[in-house]
């Protein structure tokens, strides 16, 4: 149990960043890409799934790793969930 909480305390942000002001705002479309990200979903799967083209899907996706200062989808849905900002 100890090294539970260790491990989480070691990994929490400090209060004021996680309600800072440079927690980044996403609007319900961005959420929504977000969690297909998350859902490991192919670009034309996800595009799919939130009615948009796939062009549409992977310029979001692209607006989604530079808001959250990603370099990989992956890195974005770490950051977000740091931020807690997922779904």
């Amino acid at each position: 149990m100890y090294a539970l909480f260790d491990a989480a305390w070691e990994s929490a942000l400090d209060l004021g960043t996680f309600c800072g002001a440079e927690r980044p705002r996403l609007d319900p479309v961005s959420r929504r890409v977000l969690r297909a990200l998350g859902s490991g979903a192919t670009d034309t799967a996800a595009a799919k799934e939130l009615g948009m083209s796939v062009r549409t899907c992977r310029r979001r996706v692209a607006e989604l790793l530079d808001t959250l200062d990603a370099g990989s989808r992956f890195q974005a849905g770490v950051r977000a969930g740091e931020l807690g900002l997922g779904g």
